[in-house]
């Protein structure tokens, strides 16, 4: 079972200095909570923060769940993860975790690949104009763990130092 957290941080200009940015820079991971546990393939957790002087708000934090359907189609560009990031299901129950920045040109690439009890994180930044033609800023930090539904916490991701760990912060999308 593939269990996936998406932690989408959304920023101003005015909050682009370095205390600011400790403070983004130090959310890796949130707990999970629920009451039941779902029967699924994929666990999948989005969360919604943004930062301004006042701090950091929390706006949506969504739990689905998803079975082989929404594994990588190469037929699809779209993922449910979002634009860039496809999951593919491995032989012996691994996952390849496929990544895309601006400059792919649509093609993924293979930045690691989950065995059992494997962790590992994604994260890129973004930054898009809005009709308020003000500039926002994303930080993406997405973890995933390859394990068994049995192994579910609530702070299942609280482990520092992932199994593998790639970063995008080079580019950024123009949109």
């Amino acid at each position: 079972m593939l269990f996936i957290q998406h932690i989408s941080l959304t920023y101003c200009k005015n909050v682009r200095y370095a205390n600011y940015a400790n403070v983004r820079n130090s959310i890796k991971f949130k707990p999970i909570t629920i009451e039941k546990f779902p029967d699924c393939e994929v666990f999948f957790n989005r969360i919604s923060l943004f930062q301004n002087t006042d701090g950091l708000h929390e706006y949506l934090n969504k739990i689905k769940k998803y079975n082989n359907d929404v594994l990588y189609n190469p037929r699809c560009y779209t993922s449910v993860f979002g634009n860039r990031i496809a999951v593919k299901n491995s032989d012996n129950g691994n996952y390849e975790i496929m990544y895309r920045n601006k400059k792919s040109r649509g093609y993924y690439k293979n930045p690691f690949t989950l065995k059992n009890n494997e962790y590992g994180r994604i994260i890129y930044n973004d930054r898009y104009a809005e009709f308020d033609s003000e500039w926002y800023y994303e930080l993406h930090t997405i973890n995933f763990l390859n394990c068994d539904k049995s192994k579910y916490r609530e702070k299942m991701f609280f482990r520092k130092v992932p199994d593998y760990e790639y970063k995008d912060m080079k580019y950024l999308r123009y949109c």
